[in-house]
């Protein structure tokens, strides 16, 4: 493909390919603000790209904004689109709260109520007002049914709503349906050989939607099959990714889904003739992606040919791989349609059909024979994705394709420091059981930008958390504040009077019962869910030091480091009383699990230092089981993350945007971008080998994070110190770092400081989708599979020994029937058999 010409603000019907600032609707797609490239030839278009993500925080939604990544998904394609001239266009796993059937929903606005429609709706409405359709029901079969003009309905996404009953307040995303349908098809995980159809569709975002909604009308879409639109989240499992495998194949449905509908069926005007180059795959459920456009392209499907998709590993803690011992469940998401007449074919497909009914290892209904057989023919196919662990590893369907077709598909992570770690033996956890694999491609990672503006520092109408709460109520006493290049000691005194804002209305709160200091931070819904806060916080004097901390309920980020490293602080001898005491140490996350091991850590370490010394440090430490603002980072002293392992670390970043200096722990991204101008590091990595805290792989999972703990929190202590030696002096050392952290170049498009001499956006066009290069210079022979060959059982004479006992001669021969490799041992299977009429044999060893 070859460029005839660029055209500024002009639209070319024929071919046409353009980047939207507009709403994407069934005519052209809007050309406002934009440079046209023109191409010729059919070919893909170097100046498109679609991010695939489960997140996106420019929604408004809770569920989809659960971390770092929501944060993410919604800049990064921003960035490209306003910075770097790209068509960018995000794509999102459809969900919808309490939708058992699979339909769509809808959201009635009666005429009666809303005459101007949609565009008059509040930003809230009740759950009364949400209807779930049966799947297949249309806005017009809906309409009719309830007797409604199809004016008075439109297609939506309903976040869950803010309490109980009928009158129970849901946020919402209106959206609307593109011609864009169909079917794809798979290996059943239900019945071995069988294929099964999926349907699905596509919508895009309205241009009408909520105020909180930031890309209405954006090129935003979401991928509808049945069984995404059952989950409540866009993960199709809870927050955390520990839901059952199952989810990890409905969200690979909905991976194949756009995969068809992203290189074969948006190439149309009502697209703007969308046909991009280039696609990044954010987070496990993308993973797949790469395996489906390996299969398409193997399968004679050339619309794929040519095109470079990269994978961005967010976490590769073991929590977020994505894991099964289940072979069968894994063909659902590696298999095609293809390898269903080749299992039936197979000799061993009776065994194999056993085997999927009661389970492979089942040894009550199969025989030793049987499982073997039924490994040996599977294991080949799959062993692709087979991690460390023995495992089949969803991640290691990303890490495969790249293998497989480097040229085409890449994979890393967010942060040059985490590339180092995840691929290293001296951080075994960075990501437990792939570090090898990790190890034996090239990874290609950039450390990712985040943009100011979207924090509301300076906006006296945003609120705080989820809105509905006490201190939205009093968001007028919080004092907004923008730094113009000279005002830094005005931004900090901004800062030290929102802190004394903030803990007086915890010390009001809490002397008024733990009720009141709860509906401080939650609204009624979050307070049903059992949001709380544990401790309590001082009014501060001047002089005093907020500490502050926050991120998901994760055991990755660490709350307990830094709590407990607060307590050794407090232990200290060497530290005055009256100094300590003008502390102040709050965290907070999600609602957490309450059986969770950091959970109940951090209880008991807010309990201890309650009770430290008679109670002298009470109201100086407090968590939040709850979503917790990051707004509030407008009240900080400094920052505090304390993260086990981290990949680039969304939170440090938003300190810089303030002006915050902060502290973390010497792992990922903080490493990338966090010196002594600009905040504090621990002296080493958290999650290092066993041996260097005198402990070894013998010692128990929890002895070892312990004592990694311990260690960091000791180091948390001394920084503590230092933040305190640093409030004591003239102050000049913490103006420097509050200048140095607000003044540096972190978005997407100018972090070069950081990331190498480039900006992220560079990194990615041009280190890894290289849209500087011509499309002639693009790789486009067909890809291959990743995915192995299915195995064959054979049976042939191998042993055959002689045995003496008892004056009696036992001729045995054993033949060997197979030796298959399943994780990391082996089955070793024998029968007896006649011996030979000369009494010898030749003795084999297998």
């Amino acid at each position: 493909m070859r460029v005839n010409s660029v055209q500024s603000y002009a639209f070319a019907h024929s071919r046409a390919q353009s980047v939207s600032n507009g709403s994407v609707s069934k005519g052209p797609i809007s050309t406002s603000n934009v440079v046209q490239i023109v191409f010729t030839g059919g070919a893909k278009n170097l100046k498109q790209l679609a991010s695939i993500t489960p997140e996106n925080n420019g929604l408004g939604l809770p569920e989809a904004s659960q971390g770092g990544e929501g944060v993410v998904g919604y800049e990064m394609p921003a960035s490209f689109r306003k910075h770097e001239g790209v068509d960018a266009r995000s794509f999102m796993p459809f969900w919808e709260y309490d939708n058992p059937k699979g339909g769509y929903k809808f959201v009635i606005h009666r005429e009666a109520d809303y005459p101007k429609g949609v565009a008059e709706l509040p930003d809230t409405m009740p759950a009364k007002a949400f209807y779930s359709a049966e799947p297949g029901e249309t806005l017009e079969v809906v309409a009719r049914k309830l007797n409604l003009k199809p004016s008075e309905l439109s297609y939506v996404i309903q976040s869950k709503p803010n309490g109980v009953g009928p009158e129970a307040q849901s946020r919402y995303c209106l959206i609307e349906p593109t011609s864009v349908k169909g079917h794809i098809t798979r290996l059943s995980d239900t019945t071995l050989g069988e294929t099964e159809d999926i349907s699905y569709s596509l919508f895009k975002i309205s241009a009408n939607n909520p105020s909180y909604n930031k890309i209405k009308g954006e090129p935003h879409y979401f991928i509808y099959t049945p069984n995404l639109a059952k989950a409540s989240k866009p993960y199709a499992y809870d927050s955390w990714g520990n839901g059952p495998f199952e989810a990890e194949i409905i969200n690979s449905d909905g991976m194949r889904a756009l995969a068809k509908a992203i290189h074969s069926q948006m190439d149309v005007e009502e697209f703007g003739h969308f046909n991009p180059a280039s696609v990044v795959a954010h987070d496990r459920i993308a993973h797949s992606y790469a395996t489906h456009i390996s299969n398409m392209s193997a399968g004679g499907n050339s619309a794929v040919n040519g095109v470079k998709v990269h994978i961005i590993a967010h976490n590769t803690g073991r929590n977020y791989q994505g894991l099964t011992s289940d072979p069968f469940k894994m063909l659902a998401i590696v298999g095609d349609a293809s390898d269903a007449p080749l299992l039936k074919g197979l000799p061993e497909y009776q065994t194999l059909v056993k085997a999927m009914q009661h389970g492979i290892d089942n040894q009550y209904m199969l025989s030793a024979r049987e499982r073997s057989m039924a490994w040996a023919v599977l294991d080949p196919y799959l062993r692709p994705f087979k991690d460390g662990a023995g495992t089949y590893n969803v991640l290691k369907t990303g890490i495969a394709a790249a293998a497989t077709n480097p040229s085409n598909i890449t994979t890393g992570t967010v942060s040059h420091t985490f590339d180092a770690e995840m691929r290293s033996i001296e951080t075994p956890d960075a990501a437990k059981f792939l570090t090898g694999d990790y190890a034996a491609i090239e990874t290609k990672s950039v450390l990712n930008g985040s943009t100011p503006a979207n924090l509301a520092l300076d906006n006296p109408n945003a609120n705080f958390g989820r809105g509905n709460n006490g201190l939205t109520a009093q968001k007028a006493g919080f004092t907004t504040f923008r730094y113009d290049g000279t005002n830094i000691e005005e931004v900090i005194a901004a800062r030290e009077k929102n802190a004394k804002w903030f803990t007086t209305l915890i010390g009001d709160a809490h002397s008024q019962g733990q009720d009141a200091l709860n509906r401080l931070f939650f609204n009624e819904g979050q307070l049903a869910e059992g949001q709380k806060v544990i401790g309590y916080l001082k009014p501060m004097q001047d002089g005093d030091k907020l500490i502050m901390g926050w991120g998901r309920p994760d055991e990755q980020k660490g709350y307990n480091i830094t709590l407990e490293g607060f307590k050794k602080f407090l232990q200290r001898k060497d530290i005055p009383l009256e100094e300590k005491l003008k502390f102040r140490v709050v965290t907070g996350a999600g609602k957490w699990y309450e059986e969770a091991k950091d959970y109940k850590s951090i209880v008991r370490i807010i309990n201890e230092i309650e009770t430290m010394d008679g109670g002298a440090f009470k109201g100086l430490v407090m968590h939040v089981d709850g979503f917790f603002p990051n707004r509030l980072v407008g009240c900080a002293t400094y920052g505090m993350f304390t993260s086990r392992r981290e990949m680039c670390g969304i939170t440090p970043l938003e300190c810089k945007i303030a002006g915050v200096p902060y502290a973390a722990t010497r792992t990922g991204g903080p490493v990338d971008y966090t010196n002594s101008s600009n905040g504090f590091l621990t002296k080493e990595v958290v999650e290092g080998r066993p041996e260097r805290y005198g402990l070894t792989w013998a010692n128990s999972v929890d002895e070892i994070d312990d004592a990694r703990c311990a260690r960091q929190a000791d180091q948390i202590s001394d920084i503590f110190a230092e933040m305190l030696e640093e409030q004591k002096g003239d102050r000049k050392a913490y103006i420097a770092k509050c200048k140095k952290n607000i003044e540096e170049k972190i978005d997407w498009h100018n972090n070069a400081e950081y990331n190498g001499g480039k900006s992220a956006n560079r990194a990615y066009l041009e280190d890894i989708f290289e849209t500087h290069k011509s499309w002639d210079e693009r790789p486009k022979n067909p890809l291959k599979r990743v995915a192995g060959e299915f195995g064959q059982f054979k049976e042939k004479a191998e042993d055959i020994f002689k045995v003496t006992a008892k004056n009696r001669t036992m001729k045995i021969v054993l033949t060997v029937l197979g030796v298959v490799a399943v994780g990391s041992g082996a089955y070793y299977l024998y029968k007896k058999q006649k011996p030979a009429e000369n009494n010898t044999a030749i003795n084999k060893v297998a």
